[in-house]
């Protein structure tokens, strides 16, 4: 009886140590695998374009910090990771010091983290994340440009100073005659207006060469592209100068759904105040594989108001279209906060010259000059740049308002109002005429164009011989300025 007791503990004791042994070496195989750090995910990009860059962990113990710097070309999306990471701040941190990432891991556990990453400018980048005794796989991403900007495209800008004429209009009188004199005067004073109309440069001038695609984790694809954008080796930078803001361009969309349509602002730069979270902008019921136009405000009440504290500062915008928090298309480009504005004053009249012949019989040009103590043609700059924003220029241009026309039997003597610019001859039409400009404008300069008017520049008047009768003449052009894209 003492021995099958015996033997019976035997037992026991050998299946407990074959379990302890078995759980042992378990412990053993957990504790010896190793540390390591993996990038994956993007891999090709557009400018403009974001998309996610993962990055996984075994085996890291709690506090371990990640250190992975970002080459100037792209870009952390911060707000757009918070909106959306799937794990908790108890469980990871993530700060910025200077160009790098420093993720902190706060718990001991395997991790495949996802970080938004936005392509800001064209090139080839190296990304490797590194702990004090860790380094990762090099990741190689490559940006690409989406197409070229529009280099000579001087559209109308955020701000647009014209001067039109009244009612009364410029009017230029001529009398011709071998006896009579008269005077003749060009009117040509206006309001200066400063609107802003949204169309993105780092142009404030919009032009549509950007595209963002995102392959949706669901099972459509959505394609956003938007007017403010870039193709070029930056993100497009706009100029804003308050109120409601304009954002244009197509979207498409493999699956016919509806999609939503926000706006999400990062602040960059400047003392400007945190925009809000999001701001939802509209939605839109899309058609399968059909790419369509569409048009959403951004209202005042979301962008941070611009004042003399904000001027200066720069803020990215993201537009998504979105299904899902994870099925979207987005586009990116930044906006310039500017304060002041482009101005443009212009003369009341221009005198082409008193008792001019009527029997000419050769094409001659008549110069315009300035009445005495009226104002001149002359471009103000008032704007305050963000730092690191390219200034844009302007062009001033002009058009035909009224054909030059007899005050008493109503002749008109067409195509006789002209624009020299540096000695070129531009007969004015409803088209517009160029008369200066600059590709990178100097903010505060005063710059008069008519103190530059001579034989080769400036307001001129060119009758058809033998066309004009005795009698007083007069017509109005229309000046209108612009701000363009700076000189790349």
């Amino acid at each position: 009886m003492g021995k099958r007791m015996w033997r019976r503990s035997l037992n026991l004791l050998a299946i407990l140590s074959l379990f302890l042994s078995v759980a042992i070496s378990s412990v053993h195989a957990a504790t010896t695998a190793q540390p390591e750090i993996t990038l994956s995910g993007v891999n090709q990009l557009q400018v403009g374009e974001s998309k996610e860059l993962i990055v996984s962990t075994t085996n890291l113990a709690a506090e371990t910090q990640i250190t992975l710097s970002l080459p100037a070309g792209l870009e952390f999306d911060e707000a757009q990771f918070k909106q959306r990471a799937d794990v908790t701040e108890e469980q990871i941190s993530i700060h910025r010091e200077q160009a790098e990432l420093v993720i902190t891991l706060h718990t001991a556990m395997a991790m495949k983290l996802s970080l938004p990453v936005i392509a800001a400018k064209a090139g080839t980048y190296q990304l490797q994340a590194r702990t004090t005794t860790l380094q990762s796989n090099q990741q190689t991403v490559t940006v690409t440009d989406m197409q070229s900007a529009t280099e000579t495209t001087t559209e109308k800008n955020d701000s647009t100073a014209t001067v039109t004429t009244p009612e009364d209009n410029s009017s230029t009188s001529v009398a011709e005659s071998n006896n009579t004199s008269s005077s003749s005067t060009t009117t040509a004073s206006s309001s200066v207006t400063s609107e802003k109309e949204f169309s993105a440069s780092t142009s404030t001038t919009p032009v549509l060469n950007s595209k963002s695609i995102i392959q949706s984790r669901a099972s459509s694809t959505i394609s956003l592209k938007v007017d403010q954008s870039s193709g070029t080796s930056s993100l497009l930078t706009n100029n804003y100068y308050g109120g409601d803001y304009q954002v244009s361009g197509t979207v498409w969309d493999n699956t016919a759904e509806t999609l939503s349509f926000y706006a999400m602002m990062t602040k960059r730069d400047g003392n400007g105040a945190t925009p809000a979270k999001e701001q939802l902008l509209g939605t839109v019921k899309v058609a399968s594989n059909v790419q369509q136009s569409r048009q959403f405000t951004i209202p005042d009440s979301y962008l941070p108001d611009v004042n003399t504290q904000s001027a200066g500062s720069l803020y990215r915008v993201r537009i998504e279209a979105r299904q899902t928090t994870s099925n979207f298309g987005s586009a990116n480009f930044q906006l310039a906060y500017v304060q002041g504005n482009l101005g443009l004053t212009a003369p009341s009249m221009v005198n082409f010259g008193d008792n001019l012949s009527v029997t000419e019989t050769e094409k001659r040009t008549f110069l315009g000059k300035i009445a005495a103590g009226d104002q001149p043609l002359a471009v103000k700059d008032t704007r305050i740049f963000p730092a690191s924003s390219t200034i844009n220029g302007w062009q001033l241009t002009v058009s035909l308002a009224q054909q030059m026309t007899g005050a008493s039997t109503g002749t008109v003597l067409t195509d006789s109002l002209h624009y020299l610019n540096n000695g070129t001859d531009y007969t004015l039409s409803s088209a517009a005429s160029p008369v200066a400009s600059l590709q990178t404008a100097t903010p505060g300069k005063n710059t008069v164009i008519s103190d530059t008017w001579n034989a080769q520049n400036g307001l001129a008047f060119e009758p058809t011989p033998g066309q004009p009768k005795s009698e007083q003449y007069s017509g109005s052009v229309t000046w209108n300025l612009q701000e363009t894209p700076a000189n790349k």
